[in-house]
């Protein structure tokens, strides 16, 4: 079996989109094992350059772009593989742009008459593409998937046909480079290795779907780590100290739900650089402030790298 990886994030490998695609691919191996080829292709270092809108792969050398650069390398790729899986993080609600310039690029592997089978028109493939799949796999930064991807299954439906390819979206796709929260993050990787491993024995059950569109973190929390994340005070504007920022996002895992009565109040000491903040739960959420007034419920002194 030949699965072709088009890695379409410009950080590549180091991407948090291409751990889920790693993940995906483990399930696939636990199942095909040495059977299992994989070729990677990350888009960023291709020499991939716009469509010229010529149509000279149509008319003047059918199926052979006009354009000299590594996409003549891609078509041979997608020829070989058995299965592609389209990696890359949402980019303003579509596919990031080079790869975006490698999806136009694909126009040799069609001709150019008129497909009367598609509802909005289109045309008919150059080469034998059935027993071929699709997968895409995509991470974003919003706290769900969720109303944010139509754009990119738009764009599929029409290149692979509505129901003929596999896609998984992840939200709070920038958590799983956050090494303390790696517990809930490997969690869901595990999910997606099942995902993966179900996949090639026959389709992903709906338990590992349901697993899969579960959040990371309620929206709540997310979003205050999120937004704690840029390290940028709101309303100055100015630069924040990174003990503070990750003091912030650490209070934004607190639940309000399990306010108990009274507000608790953690002074944290970090002792290798001296900063101190004060951490406040309560009823409201969490706030963190460096005003230190009144008794601490309490005091956490320890090394920030702990």
């Amino acid at each position: 079996m030949k699965i072709l990886v088009i890695n379409g994030s410009p950080k590549g490998e180091r991407s948090n989109t291409y751990k889920l695609t790693r993940a995906f691919l483990d399930g696939i191996k636990s199942v095909h094992g040495d059977d299992t080829e994989i070729a990677v292709l990350d888009v960023n270092k291709l020499n991939i350059k716009s469509c010229l809108g010529c149509f000279a792969c149509w008319d003047k050398t059918p199926g052979r772009c006009c354009i000299s650069d590594d996409m003549q390398g891609v078509i041979e790729k997608l020829l070989w593989a058995d299965i592609t899986v389209w990696s890359f993080p949402l980019y303003y609600f579509n596919v990031p742009g080079k790869l975006k310039c490698l999806i136009d690029r694909q126009l040799p592997m069609i001709l150019p008459f008129m497909n009367t089978d598609t509802v909005g028109g289109g045309h008919p493939t150059r080469y034998d593409m059935s027993g071929k799949k699709t997968v895409i796999i995509s991470t974003c930064g919003f706290y769900t998937a969720e109303s944010n991807y139509e754009s990119v299954t738009a764009m599929f439906d029409h290149i692979c046909g509505q129901g003929n390819y596999t896609a998984v979206f992840c939200g709070q796709g920038e958590l799983f480079r956050v090494k303390e929260l790696s517990q809930r993050t490997e969690e869901y990787l595990g999910f997606i290795r099942t995902a993966g491993k179900e996949y090639i024995s026959g389709g992903i059950s709906a338990d590992t779907r349901d697993k899969l569109n579960t959040l990371l973190y309620p929206r709540d929390v997310f979003e205050r780590m999120a937004d704690a994340s840029w390290g940028i005070d709101t309303k100055s504007g100015e630069k924040q100290d990174d003990s503070l920022v990750f003091t912030k996002q650490m209070a934004a895992m607190y639940r309000k739900e399990s306010y108990g009565g009274r507000d608790i109040v953690l002074d944290m000491h970090y002792t290798d650089i001296d900063k101190k903040y004060r951490i406040i739960l309560g009823k409201d959420g969490s706030r963190v402030t460096e005003d230190f007034s009144g008794e601490y419920t309490a005091l956490i002194e320890t090394p920030i790298s702990v």
